[in-house]
């Protein structure tokens, strides 16, 4: 795949088919991953890649906990993120509803129950980083998640990288076994479209690219 039409053809995935994603596939992928920049090569990510009954078992953990905790994460309460920011979450959940009402559920439910379950991907990846580490190097995580969603794009395959399942992480780490030294920062959902999925067609706009850019010195 071009890599240009690979950056704008990407596009999230919240609907999978049951059809398994080999280790062989998945090992590809994260080796794609593995070649994105990182600071002074620090190379500061590190792996989980689940699937079958450990992932099940995890999924069970989390929805356990959930009822349990009823964590809840609402960026438009406590006025802690600027309007413009909200207004954009609000107007992605307006171009879903469309989508997620042939499913009966309204937005809320499907996104927190769908985030909680991984949207029952047969495969998630799990990327975590030494506590030790400023958070700069977390620009390093995100360049590898980025490899990451365009090598399973070129290879067939959709994701969904969810960070609302971190409200858990603490039972992640736990499942995962992840070294105490270690914190998760995103989970990727990782498997093959389910293209008759309704959420599947709809796609997130931008705003326009004048809006987040200042230009200097080019108009000498």
């Amino acid at each position: 795949m071009d890599i240009l039409e690979g950056l704008r053809a990407r596009k999230t995935v919240r609907g999978f088919t049951d059809k398994k994603v080999s280790r062989e596939v998945i090992n590809e992928i994260l080796t794609d991953a593995h070649w994105a920049p990182s600071a002074s090569n620090q190379q500061p990510w590190y792996f989980h890649a689940l699937s079958g009954k450990p992932l099940s078992k995890l999924c069970s953990a989390i929805m356990i906990a959930r009822r349990q905790e009823k964590k809840t994460y609402d960026p438009s309460r406590g006025k802690t993120i600027p309007k413009e920011y909200v207004d954009r979450t609000r107007k992605l959940f307006q171009g879903l509803r469309p989508f997620l009402s042939s499913l009966g559920d309204d937005q809320r439910a499907f996104i927190e129950t769908g985030s909680f379950c991984f949207y029952d991907a047969p495969a998630v990846i799990f990327i975590s980083m030494h506590k030790a580490l400023p958070e700069t190097r977390l620009m390093d995580i995100g360049m590898a998640a980025q490899n990451l969603m365009l090598s399973a794009l070129a290879r067939g395959l959709g994701t969904c990288a969810v960070a609302l399942t971190l409200l858990y992480a603490d039972v992640i780490n736990s499942e995962l076994k992840i070294h105490k030294d270690f914190k998760t920062v995103l989970c990727i959902c990782l498997g093959y479209p389910d293209n008759s999925f309704p959420v599947n067609r709809f796609r997130s706009s931008r705003d326009d690219i004048a809006e987040f850019v200042t230009w200097k010195g080019f108009d000498e």
